[in-house]
């Protein structure tokens, strides 16, 4: 009788590390998962950056050209300019 009960208490205690372990082992794969829809949102605004630097940089160039083409004048290219970077 006794040598049972010491299996059952054995049986339990199996089970409990059992259920531990598995909930570690979920805990660690959503924070994995957290982590790389971070790194995505992340990227995301990176590009969406670059992409914004990009597109300031070649309105400007188009400004550029047309001051040096004489269709702007040099306060108009300033106003635009002003424009576009404080967006």
């Amino acid at each position: 009788m006794i040598i049972n009960l010491v299996y059952l208490i054995i049986f339990l205690i199996l089970i409990y590390v059992i259920y531990i372990a598995v909930k570690a082992i979920n805990t660690g794969m959503q924070a994995k998962a957290s982590n790389k829809l971070d790194e995505n949102i992340n990227t995301s605004n990176i590009d969406s950056q670059d992409n914004k630097s990009d597109s300031i940089s070649d309105e400007i160039t188009k400004l550029n050209y047309l001051l040096e083409s004489e269709v702007i004048t040099k306060e108009e290219f300033d106003k635009a300019k002003k424009k576009i970077l404080d967006k």
